[in-house]
């Protein structure tokens, strides 16, 4: 504990034990990376209805060069309804943590817990991450598991469509908030929201139904009118599936060889792939 002089403690009145024993609360209330394996959010610290949550996995990685030391948490936040699938939600919590937080959105219909030490919709590869920034990075996969051959079966349970369309969103972020709080002592001073199409979505969500829970939001190309979007998607599926619309195998073939033999030397090597996409573009006019 640092040393503090008499006189500083006399002019704000503070006795000498009290002080020590709020310094020792503020450190005991940091918690070790493994030391969270199993941990519990009670269900009154998220602000809408679930069983509460609880800690998974705790996994302390060490730095790699491009990626900071972190504690990699992995979490579960329980339905209410026992037949809705719980959300799975993941943590990157760096060692040198800058007092910020990230929330990452998701994709099409979810279903998948985002990178939470890659970076944020087209950010620039030339920086480092929000993990190597110090972010304390998190994600949900918004309360399902992806079903690639039935991708909406997760929309007849209400608790999980309701859990996809946004309640996850405010679940996960109050249950990161409260591990965030148990990992470094304090909750983050500033916290932000990023995410593209379904992602860009989710940020329109939080910025206009919890408007105090982020200072800022990256909202990229939102998919905010889901109906319309489908239904643009089923058009276009059917247009491409009349008689003639869609090119052939042979004609596929065709375009394929023709391709190659402008553009597979274009690298200073023929492999039958083509590598020099922009020069490639500039050459070779599929139309012709």
């Amino acid at each position: 504990m640092p040393s503090i002089p008499p006189l500083a403690l006399a002019r704000v009145g503070l006795p000498l034990a009290s002080l020590c024993l709020a310094l020792a609360s503020e450190t005991a209330a940091a918690a070790g990376c493994t030391e969270l394996i199993g941990t519990g959010i009670p269900a009154e610290a998220i602000a809408l209805p679930t069983r509460g949550a609880q800690v998974t996995a705790a996994v302390a990685r060490p730095a790699d060069g491009t990626t900071p030391a972190y504690c990699d948490l992995s979490a579960e936040i329980r339905p209410v309804d026992p037949a809705a699938p719980a959300i799975r939600m993941r943590l990157a919590l760096p060692e040198r943590w800058n007092r910020k937080a990230l929330m990452l959105g998701g994709g099409g219909y979810n279903g998948s817990v985002p990178n939470v030490a890659g970076n944020v919709p087209a950010g620039p590869l030339d920086r480092p991450t929000p993990l190597g920034r110090g972010y304390a990075v998190f994600g949900s996969d918004s309360g399902h598991v992806a079903d690639p051959l039935h991708p909406g079966a997760f929309a007849w349970n209400e608790e999980a469509l309701a859990n996809y369309a946004h309640d996850a969103l405010k679940k996960t972020r109050d249950t990161a908030i409260e591990l965030i709080r148990l990992r470094y002592g304090a909750a983050p001073e500033r916290s932000y929201f990023a995410g593209g199409s379904t992602g860009g979505r989710e940020a329109l969500a939080v910025v206009q139904q919890w408007p105090t829970d982020f200072q800022g939001a990256i909202a990229l190309y939102p998919a905010y009118n889901a109906a319309a979007l489908n239904l643009q998607f089923g058009r276009i599926s059917r247009a491409l599936a009349a008689p003639g619309a869609f090119p052939s195998l042979e004609q596929r073939a065709a375009l394929l060889e023709a391709a190659l033999q402008a553009c597979d030397q274009l690298d200073g090597v023929r492999d039958r792939v083509i590598s020099h996409q922009a020069a490639c573009n500039a050459r070779f006019d599929p139309a012709r």
